[in-house]
């Protein structure tokens, strides 16, 4: 009987044992398959914050990108309208500088008066000039886009010359603001 019961007692003990192997190799699973679903979820966790960091980046640069074309379409309305009161501007001295040439053609003899005339009329248009401003050529051919034909008539030279300027025209910044009023030839 001892024997039968340290027998029973050595079986149950090797029952236990075998019982303790089995949990400890199921806790080795779990603990196995723990990390592994960590990792899986560091993955994951990795992966979407590399897609952030890539989304936010994007949108960054779109935003880089509408500053640059703001600041670029401000510059541009900036500088268009700083031209736009220009030409107003030099629109009505225009007529000062007429006057001016018709009183310097008007004398016959050139005094210090007309000097300083003259002198006056050449500061003022090369003041305009540091603007843009520039005569339109008229000792060419006409050209509708910068000459105005007041009056047409017959001559040998070919037609459409220009035989005579009765007002000067002038171009501001490539753009013809007042075009040249001409006689042209037929």
């Amino acid at each position: 009987m001892k024997d039968n019961e340290e027998n029973l007692k050595q079986s149950q003990s090797s029952e236990e044992l075998k019982n303790e192997d089995q949990n400890l190799e199921k806790e080795d699973l779990n603990k196995n398959e723990n990390e592994s679903i960590k990792e899986e979820v560091d993955n994951d966790k990795d992966e979407i914050v590399n897609t952030e960091i890539e989304d936010l980046k994007d949108s960054l640069k779109r935003l880089q990108a509408d500053f640059i074309n703001y600041k670029n379409r401000t510059n541009r309305e900036r500088q268009q309208s700083i031209e736009l009161a220009n030409e107003s501007l030099i629109l009505k001295i225009l007529p000062i500088i007429d006057d001016l040439d018709r009183a310097i053609d008007s004398k016959e003899e050139k005094d210090e008066f007309s000097s300083g005339v003259e002198l006056i009329r050449d500061n003022l248009l090369l003041s305009l000039k540091d603007f843009g401003l520039q005569e339109v050529d008229c000792s060419d051919k006409f050209d509708p886009n910068y000459h105005h034909a007041v009056i047409t008539e017959d001559s040998d030279n070919g037609s459409d010359m220009i035989l005579e300027v009765f007002q000067k025209g002038y171009i501001l910044n490539n753009k013809c603001i007042r075009p040249a009023m001409v006689k042209v030839s037929k």
